[in-house]
This record gives structure tokens, sequence and C-alpha cells, in this order.
């Protein structure tokens, strides 16, 4: 098996790394940044996991509560695939104005099937704000936990069979910083 790094890492350079250095509260933004992973009420309990991977194609739009696979998913991760990551490349304009946000019924549905990591390649799973961390924290309080900004392409999602997430669980941050590794045949 083979293993392909999925996360985003941001130089000092990036534009993203520049807004976070801004920011009023530039520790916990610096954490915001990149592959992460939001943690505002609890966080994941160790540093790395070996997870299956069930994938959720949304090329062609978020899935609505009535598409959501009503499978089991516990103890495995579910990646949220909308290709906008790969399209539009991380922290530019039409990177943040894609939608790639489920709405609050299609949220429970996913939940409901018990996943401990959500993965996508997009800026989260709930409109930016406050919408953003309620959906965060919601799914915090299912034991599962949120990773925006992982790098996924049409190649890798057709072998890829399980991930190794690496989680800075140390750090002062809400943003978890993470690793992500694709694991495929």
């Amino acid at each position: 098996m083979r293993s392909v790094p999925l996360h985003v890492s941001v130089d000092a350079s990036h534009p993203a790394y520049q807004w976070a250095k801004a920011q009023s509260d530039a520790v916990d933004a610096m954490g915001h940044i990149g592959t992460h992973l939001d943690c505002y009420t609890a966080q994941p309990s160790r540093r790395v996991y070996e997870l299956a991977v069930e994938i959720i194609d949304c090329a062609n739009g978020m899935p609505t509560a009535e598409a959501i696979p009503l499978r089991d998913f516990t103890g495995k991760a579910v990646f949220l695939y909308t290709g906008v990551l790969h399209r539009f490349g991380y922290g530019g304009d039409d990177y943040a104005r894609a939608d790639t946000f489920l709405d609050e019924t299609a949220l429970e549905a996913l939940l409901a099937c018990s996943p401990s990591f959500i993965l996508i390649d997009g800026c989260g799973i709930g409109a930016h704000g406050e919408v953003h961390k309620r959906f965060d924290r919601r799914c915090e309080e299912l034991g599962c936990f949120v990773i925006e900004n992982v790098l996924l392409d049409d190649e890798t999602i057709r072998t890829i069979e399980g991930i190794r997430l690496v989680v800075d669980i140390d750090t002062p941050s809400t943003g978890k910083p993470c690793k992500v590794f694709a694991l495929c045949r």
C-alpha cells in the first residue's frame, strides 16, 4: 500500500499565512490555515489515526439529507469530495466562494451514520462564520471532527482505501494542523 500526502502546507509567503499573521489573535488564526481540524469544544484523543474511508462524490453539488448513504460509518472517515481545492488551489477567491457547505438536515443525516471524521476539500462543511462553528461544534458533540482543506484528486480517489491522520493536538489554537495521507492500493 502506498501513502499519498493530501495535506496543504502554507509557507510564510502564502496569502493565507499573511492573513493569519495580521489577525488580532494570530496564534489562533495560524491554526486555521492549510489542512486543519477545528476543535471548539473537544479534540481528538490521539495524535495518529488510521481509518477506512468512505467517499461521497460532491463534484456536482453538496448532498441533500436524502442523498447521504444510510450506512454505518462508525470508526471511519467520510470524505466529501467536491474537487474545489484541486480545481482552484488553496486560498484564492474562487476557492473561498465555492459552495462546499451542507445544510443542517444533510449534516444530521451524515452524523446519524456515526463517522469519526469528516474530511472536505473545501473551507468547511458549514457556511462561513457562525454556521461554520456551529456545525463543527455539533460534530464534536457526537465525537466526530471536521478536517478542512484536504487535497484529493480524481486519480487518488480511484485507489484510496484508507487514510492516516496526524493531528497536532498540542497547538494552542482551536485549529489543529493536520497531515493527511491517503493509503492507496
